[in-house]
């Protein structure tokens, strides 16, 4: 029963694994941004997906909730009322090599590094007074606990990025016409009075 359960378990971890790549080469190859913005958000949920087999359910969370939730959204809904258009034509990417291989070098080295075991470990130390409760309590609560208690000013400094995030992308959607004719009640009482 338990093999079968881990079997299972592999290969739902396989699976959403070829999700995570398959959606995020379509982030980087659809030519509609909104195309874009969806295949983003199947990577953000198959990612969630991932870290929940994985036991981390706090990170699972906050991808839903911060990533799909609100900023995939949010360039979704920016896209559609700067009224982006497709690139004709197919458009031509190859401006655009340079800096993608340089950046897939950069995480195959970083990948490399980990899987050859050179990544820098923590000290396992149980000196760590509050130890035996982060063994004994869920991440969620354990992260709950230090984000708002000892890290609170960060969590109130990043609530503030954000707020300026939006009200930037607010003010960038923001079209303000000045052709628009308005109405003047007393001009045109006056003028009905006048012609009268």
């Amino acid at each position: 029963s338990s093999i079968l359960l881990g079997n299972r378990v592999e290969g739902l971890f396989y699976l959403f694994t070829l999700g995570v790549i398959i959606s995020g080469i379509m982030v980087i190859s659809a030519l509609n941004p909104v195309h874009s913005v969806l295949w983003l958000i199947v990577a953000f949920t198959s990612a969630s997906a991932l870290f929940i087999l994985l036991e981390v359910e706090f990170i699972a969370l906050i991808f839903l909730i911060v990533y799909v939730g609100a900023i995939a959204i949010l360039f979704l809904f920016v896209i559609m009322m700067l009224n982006l258009t497709d690139l004709e034509g197919g458009g031509d990417m190859s401006n655009y090599l340079p800096a993608g291989f340089i950046i897939g070098v950069v995480f195959l080295f970083e990948i490399a590094h980990v899987m050859g075991g050179r990544m820098v470990s923590w000290p396992h130390s149980t000196s760590y007074p509050a130890h035996d409760y982060i063994i004994k309590n869920p991440n969620v609560e354990v992260l709950g606990r230090v984000l708002y208690t000892d890290y609170y000013y960060l969590f109130i400094i990043a609530s503030f990025i954000l707020l300026v995030a939006m009200i930037g992308a607010i003010v960038l959607t923001h079209d303000s016409k000045t052709e628009i004719k308005r109405q003047d009640i007393f001009i045109q009482t006056s003028r009905h009075l006048w012609q009268d």
